[in-house]
């Protein structure tokens, strides 16, 4: 830091005379000879090279100026193109670039200070040597004896630089400190957020520093966040100024909020046990403790487990439906984002309502023996019953005629054994009711059962299955021979079949149709019978059988095609939509051709009926003569050819057939083979039409005359394959046509460098065309038609 002067060497250039050594500096022309440029340079100058420069001050002598009426002369500065002293082998290239700036200097002998801050920028970057130029005239004509330069200065503050950009708290980063003299110091700073401090002092070069792990409370709602780190320059105890750099800084991915703890209890115990019981109780989980970490919020808690969940603190869940070990999860979010959880499990006991898996009721002796008249009767049972604490289980047993009201006296039965009861009172010609009981200390089953008399028959068979009529011999089956009615409801869960489901009732039998028939027994396919063909509004030709319906068109806003095919007979049919509005309407189903025989057939034309206005031959093909189910032509003259595509239900192709015409006789070829016109259903007919169109390749005049601007209309022009538009792009050029594909195609006609511009637009059939651009006086004088159909 200081302020310093600078004296200068003096030189001037002349382009006439060359370099002078006078010691001075000119500038301008003198008495009409050459334009001289002056040289400036500063000893010493160039050692404030990347210093601060604060001001510049210019002191010049002035020995000479030139004539004219102005008092002052304008000095324009420049930087010199060689720097570091006075170089006679610069010649005319001294200056470099535009001038720095301009100061007016006084006539004669006169000593002036400028001020000259335009140079600073020069001389902070280095440079020592200057010029002075005004080539304008001799009016501005100076030369200056002495020049002085005063510069005020400081040292330049040290910008700080990090090794990374982005650094995770709790994770070190080395802060450079490139000082532009070693002899320098600094203080390093930090500011994030609402927090600041003193990383360290008196670094000379670089520093490690770990940013605190607690600037996190700075960001409570975000993972990242930007500081500045400030860095002070001291020359001793001088500051020369402070320079800072960005950083940003990343909350470490361990810093999360604490999900606290998870507790569990028992909520609406139906059990009394206490104890989480199957279907006998709630759990309520509650969640206390969350918090936020380094100055985060819990903004949201989720607890889920056993298929329930809650968006708050507490969740209590609906009956424990499962038995085994639950396992809740609480998760806590932050304004962080970032997520945080704890689990707690339960175990629930299993328990499950009594059951049986034998119950025996029969009639017996007093000993337990099977008696058919007996006239005690014996319980066998094997009841099963969940042991949890303080649950036991109660057999009994009461019994009733059949025709009482009300049954007895409960008696305990003895579980996985036998219990004879009824105290030799049960009557061998009475039915009895006996209703056995299983019940734990929750819930409780019933079992009926009934003591027929001795005439009840009966035939079984163990895995044999049983009968009723018969005797048993399908395993699993109860097989009844006896007509059956059924008073009560009938639940069948799984199916009825019948031995009719797949016969064809037909109104008339066809020849050789079986009833049975499995060739129709097809998934996917529609059925019909003969005469009835309403499921599909099917052709007449679809008989009886199963068939496939194809539709296609549909989804693509196309007109839809439906094609059925029958699946015994391989026939298909073929029937397009004719608009797409609702509803819709159709065309006749048309069967498409198959089933041909021989190669060529020769068609006999009666030349007596030909009239002169029938030029063509047709091919119509029907089931019986005079039916038009479908037909083809083609125009004939001495050999026409007809193509006719046959359609399969693929949309393709399949039959190719010419048919070539001489004289009385039209000859009919098919490209494959097994052609037979004579099938019973299907034949190919010929005769004569009267042709609207017959072959004619031409071209017709369709507009002449001599349009030079403006626009003409030529009427039909779009019945045409192509328009040729004929005309003169100039008056001295060559004619010129023009063939356009009607539709609205524009052309431009050019030839020796001169043009005509024009558009076409089309309205219905007729064509308008505009001439656009017509510099030079060419015209359009003939439009043909081309490609005519003539008739």
């Amino acid at each position: 830091m200081g302020k310093n002067n600078y004296k200068a060497q003096l030189n001037y250039y002349d382009s006439k005379w060359g370099w002078k050594s006078e010691g001075t500096a000119s500038q301008g022309q003198w008495d009409g000879t050459g334009v001289r440029t002056g040289v400036l340079y500063f000893p010493g100058l160039a050692a404030l090279k990347g210093k601060i420069i604060n001001s510049v001050k210019l002191t010049a002598t002035t020995g000479q100026t030139g004539y004219g009426t102005a008092t002052t002369k304008t000095v324009y500065i420049y930087n010199s193109a060689s720097q570091g002293g006075i170089k006679t082998s610069l010649n005319a290239g001294h200056r470099t670039g535009n001038a720095l700036g301009s100061c007016k200097a006084p006539m004669w002998d006169n000593t002036k200070t400028f001020d000259v801050a335009f140079m600073a920028a020069s001389i902070a970057a280095g440079y020592d040597t200057y010029c002075i130029y005004n080539g304008s005239s001799y009016t501005d004509y100076l030369k200056w004896t002495a020049v002085t330069l005063e510069v005020d200065w400081q040292e330049p503050a040290t910008q700080p630089s990090l090794s990374a950009a982005t650094v995770e708290m709790g994770k070190s980063v080395t802060i450079n400190t490139p000082a532009v003299n070693s002899a320098y110091k600094h203080t390093l700073r930090y500011s994030f957020g609402g927090a600041s401090g003193t990383i360290a002092t008196g670094i000379a070069s670089s520093v490690s520093w770990t940013p605190p792990v607690s600037l996190a409370n700075q960001i409570p709602s975000a993972t990242a966040g930007s500081g500045t780190i400030y860095c002070d320059t001291y020359s001793g105890s001088t500051l020369l100024g402070t320079k800072s750099v960005s950083i940003t800084l990343t909350v470490p991915g361990s810093v999360v909020p604490s999900a606290g703890t998870l507790s569990a209890a028992l909520a609406e115990d139906t059990s009394g046990t206490g104890l989480y019981v199957k279907g006998m109780g709630k759990a309520k989980l509650t969640l206390s403790g969350a918090s936020g970490a380094y100055g985060s919020s819990i903004t949201s808690y989720t607890i889920t487990g056993g298929g329930w969940s809650a968006t708050n603190g507490a969740l209590t869940t609906g009956t424990l439906a499962s038995a085994g070990n639950i396992t809740f999860t609480a998760t806590v979010t932050d304004s962080r984002g970032r997520k945080a959880s704890t689990t707690r499990t339960i175990s629930v006991i299993d328990y499950t309502k009594p059951g049986v898996a034998v119950c025996n009721v029969y009639r017996c002796d007093a000993d337990g023996n099977r008696k058919k008249a007996g006239t005690y009767f014996a319980v066998e049972i094997n009841a099963s019953y969940s042991a949890i604490t303080g649950n036991i289980l109660n057999l009994t047993a009461r019994y009733k005629k059949q025709s009482e009201s009300s049954y007895g006296t409960a008696a305990d039965v003895t579980n996985n054994g036998k219990t004879v009861l009824g105290g030799g009172n049960i009557g061998a010609s009475t039915t009895y009711d006996v209703l056995v009981t299983v019940a734990d200390k929750y819930n409780s089953l019933l079992i009926q059962r009934t003591l027929s008399t001795k005439s009840v028959l009966q035939s079984f068979k163990r895995s044999a299955g049983a009968a009723i009529g018969k005797v048993a011999e399908l395993a699993n089956w109860l097989d009844v021979a006896w007509n059956t009615r059924i008073r009560g409801n009938l639940q069948v869960d799984g199916t009825i079949s019948s031995a009719d489901q797949y016969r064809i009732k037909w109104q008339t039998i066809p020849d050789g149709a079986d009833l049975n028939d499995d060739t129709y027994k097809v998934p996917g396919h529609y059925r019909s019978t003969w005469g009835q063909n309403k499921i599909l509004n099917a052709p007449h030709g679809l008989r009886y059988g199963a068939f496939e319906l194809v539709v296609t068109g549909i989804s693509d806003d196309t007109y839809c095609t439906q094609t059925v095919k029958d699946h015994a007979s391989n026939r298909s049919w073929v029937r397009t939509q004719t608009t797409w509005q609702t509803p819709w309407t159709w065309t006749g189903w048309q069967e498409n051709m198959h089933h041909l025989g021989a190669t060529d057939h020769t068609l006999s034309l009666n030349e007596a009926t030909k009239s002169d206005t029938e030029t063509g031959i047709f091919l119509k093909r029907g089931r019986s003569a005079g039916t038009k189910y479908s037909y083809l032509y083609e125009a004939s003259d001495d050999r026409a050819q007809l193509s006719l595509r046959q359609q399969t239900p693929s949309g393709k192709a399949a039959v190719t057939l010419r048919c070539t015409y001489d004289g009385s006789e039209g000859v009919l070829h098919s490209d494959i083979s097994n052609m037979n016109i004579g099938a019973s259903w299907g034949y190919l007919n010929a005769g004569y039409f009267k042709s609207l169109y017959a072959p004619s390749l031409g071209w017709k005049t369709l507009w002449s005359g001599k349009l030079t601007s403006g626009s003409i209309t030529i009427t039909g022009a779009k019945k045409y394959a192509a328009i040729l538009v004929s005309g003169h792009p100039g008056s001295e050029a060559y004619r010129t046509h023009i063939c356009l594909p009607t539709g609205g195609i524009d052309g431009q006609m050019v030839t020796n460098m001169v043009y005509m511009y024009f558009v076409t637009a089309y309205s219905g059939d007729d064509c308008t065309i505009t001439l656009k651009s017509n510099p030079s006086n060419g015209n359009i004088d003939y439009v043909w038609g081309i490609v005519q159909w003539k008739g």
